[in-house]
């Protein structure tokens, strides 16, 4: 039969549990700050590659369109 608690062992039982939970709390919200920076600095690291993307392709579509025109006027002056 289990054995009847005073109110003083139940309070500290329960206090000490709410001490414990806190310290669990406050560490999630350190490991929390430390995910966002580094998501910050990925999400500013994805922004510069697609950065990259859009100029490279730029490039390239100009490429497409510049090199024939001008491969065909160097075949019609030969």
């Amino acid at each position: 039969m289990p054995s009847k608690m005073s109110v003083a062992e139940y309070r500290a039982e329960n206090t000490a549990k709410l001490v414990k939970l806190e310290q669990r709390q406050i560490s999630i919200f350190k490991i929390l700050q430390n995910v966002e920076k580094s998501m910050d600095k990925i999400n500013g690291q994805v922004q510069d590659n697609k950065n990259n993307i859009t100029k490279v392709t730029t490039v390239g579509s100009i490429f497409v369109f510049i090199i024939p025109v001008i491969v065909s006027l160097i075949l019609k002056l030969l």
